[in-house]
């Protein structure tokens, strides 16, 4: 598992880390609005659970990562992110997130989890050869450009 993810995907470029941080922006508001939203605990599950399964529900892209062309890619197969490789690779946040049901002394957890998580992550985005982060590493996944095809004109 560790060593298919040291090699880069065969004529696959590093994506940008900071376009990968601004998609993951764009999806933990996603997360976050429901929670603002909706009573509580409904907000905070829902919030929870689209941590867990973003990735895998549209063919390997998040809302963030379809809008700055981006997707999430099996290093075996090279098929799109399945809904099981998306708990898994987000897992690691998705603990971490977990704990945001619990007012007061979960959010102190959420705070003390989640900081060490996103600077290991962003470490391995910038240290890895493709660019995978932790959740990459144990689901076998990287994430890749897929620009959008471009619309057939009408005659």
């Amino acid at each position: 598992m560790f060593l298919v993810l040291e090699r880069p995907a065969a004529g696959v470029a590093k994506v940008s880390v900071l376009t990968r941080c601004i998609a993951k922006g764009i999806d933990l508001c996603v997360i976050i609005l429901p929670a603002v939203i909706l009573p509580y605990p409904v907000g905070v599950l829902l919030g929870f659970m689209y941590t867990l399964v973003h990735d895998g529900v549209h063919k390997g892209q998040s809302l963030g990562k379809w809008l700055f062309q981006l997707k999430v890619m099996n290093l075996k197969t090279d098929e799109p992110c399945t809904l099981r490789e998306s708990v898994i690779r987000n897992a690691p946040l998705g603990v971490a997130t977990f704990f945001a049901i619990i007012p007061l002394w979960g959010w102190v957890i959420l705070i003390l989890l989640g900081i060490p998580l996103v600077a290991l992550e962003v470490y391995l985005m910038l240290t890895l050869a493709n660019g995978g982060r932790l959740g990459d590493v144990m689901a076998d996944t990287c994430v890749v450009e897929a620009p959008r095809a471009p619309k057939a004109k009408l005659r």
